[in-house]
């Protein structure tokens, strides 16, 4: 799944944001899609990326996901949206942490396929 947002008077995309179930770095299992967003960096800052974010919740939601993760360098500027949209670190190193949103709280399993 992929969502993209264009600036209509400038006629370009400007942010996008996607989920893939695959063995990359934020994977933890799989039945949960991992996450990944890119803003051109003159919109960040502006809600762009939060608006994307909460668009594909919705859609994972609706489409029966029950949560998706993501990777984040915890000095990136974005880690702070997700801790807000309600992402919780669930493994972590001195650089990286792994985060996951709950988008049923009854049926998400945080459980990486490494410790199942």
């Amino acid at each position: 799944m992929l969502l993209l947002i264009r600036n209509q008077a400038k006629n370009k995309i400007i942010g996008a944001v996607w989920v893939r179930i695959m063995d990359d770095y934020g994977h933890i299992n799989d039945e949960t899609p991992s996450l990944a967003i890119s803003v051109l960096n003159e919109y960040r800052g502006n809600g762009v990326g939060t608006a994307l974010m909460e668009k594909m919740l919705d859609h994972l939601s609706m489409s029966g996901y029950t949560c998706v993760s993501l990777s984040v360098h915890k000095a990136n500027y974005a880690a702070k949206m997700y801790h807000n949209l309600g992402f919780k670190v669930i493994s972590e190193n001195a650089e990286d942490c792994i985060m996951v949103h709950k988008l049923d709280h009854k049926k998400c399993s945080e459980k990486r396929d490494t410790e199942a």
